[in-house]
């Protein structure tokens, strides 16, 4: 549960990201990238931190598995 919370902060952070570099034409929202850098250098850092966090995530969760499995036997 906490891996699929974590992977779907990562995936909003990818789109807002996108969105904000490249402006969504559908909308008429143009790119804020240009206007706002501190605000692009905020979300990248956020989606560098999540997909960090994704990672670890996935590595407790399979040393966790790995150690109830050599206790098992």
């Amino acid at each position: 549960l906490m891996v699929g919370i974590v992977v779907s902060a990562t995936g909003t952070a990818g789109g807002v990201a996108y969105t904000g570099l490249k402006g969504n034409s559908h909308a008429r929202w143009g790119k804020i990238c240009n206007v706002y850098d501190k605000f692009c250098r905020h979300v990248g850092i956020s989606l560098a931190l999540s997909l960090f966090a994704s990672v670890l995530l996935v590595v407790l969760v399979m040393l966790s598995t790995y150690t109830l499995y050599r206790r098992s036997t």
